[in-house]
């Protein structure tokens, strides 16, 4: 095992400016020891090499005549010229990017409002959970529809009891049965609407499994002013053993 330790020696060539930032300075420093390493693994492993800033080729491909040995040709410049940016660097940004992403979706939380108006109406916080977060279609909007689909395969969590489940698999009258719930609209009123299951064939002959908000979901479209490509979550809570539904319009 080869350690690598850096000295004031090993800086002496990097470019400098006032506008560094601390990030800046780090990356710096992790570029001239990433380098350093190489070097010194180099140096250890093969000695008779001329460059120690070549890749080194191995043994068993020396023989190739299309083979040469790559330079390691990019420097860390610390400057705010738009100069390019070290692998290194990149790496650093595109986790942030990805740690951030995660955040987003890990930390999504109700509303504390909305928080409160399922305790106020005699639901249980311990019960929410996010069924999904869609971004409404022409058809969760058009009248003519009059649905809120949910997919199942784009659902969150799962928001049914066994019992409930199997009572939607039932038809009355051809028909399939549906459920009347309690909704938290947008805007903060209460109001009941009907959950149904919708079963839709496809060209490829499989069958794809939504659950639809239907019968009051116009009159929840006109109150708050639902449109295309409006984003939203529904979650859903227990009011006892009943299930009820919270539909968030999110900000822009």
């Amino acid at each position: 095992m080869v350690y690598t330790m850096l000295s004031v020696d090993d800086f002496s060539s990097m470019e400098c400016t006032s506008s560094m930032t601390r990030m800046d300075y780090l990356l710096a420093v992790c570029e001239v020891f990433l380098l350093k390493s190489m070097l010194m693994n180099q140096q250890h492993h093969h000695q008779e090499e001329k460059s120690i800033l070549d890749f080194v080729v191995s043994r068993r491909k020396r023989s190739m005549s299309k083979t040469r040995p790559r330079k390691v040709t990019e420097k860390f410049i610390c400057n705010n010229n738009g100069c390019e940016k070290s692998i290194i660097k990149k790496a650093v940004e595109n986790r942030v990017i990805l740690e951030n992403r995660g955040s987003s979706i890990m930390n999504r939380e109700l509303d504390i409002e909305f928080k409160n108006l399922i305790i106020c109406n005699g639901g249980s916080l311990e019960s929410v959970k996010l069924v999904i977060e869609k971004t409404l279609f022409k058809t969760d909007v058009k009248p003519e529809e009059g649905r809120f689909s949910i997919p199942q395969k784009q659902m969150s969590n799962s928001f049914l009891e066994p019992e409930e489940d199997a009572h939607l698999n039932t038809r009355n009258e051809g028909k399939m049965c549906e459920m009347k719930v309690m909704l938290i609209e947008p805007s903060r009123r209460i109001s009941e609407i009907n959950l149904r299951k919708w079963f839709m064939n496809k060209d490829n002959g499989k069958v794809s499994l939504s659950y639809v908000l239907v019968t009051y979901w116009n009159e929840v479209v006109r109150r708050n002013k639902l449109e295309c490509d409006t984003k939203v979550q529904l979650w859903a809570f227990r009011k006892g053993v009943d299930l009820c539904f919270a539909l968030v319009k999110l900000q822009d």
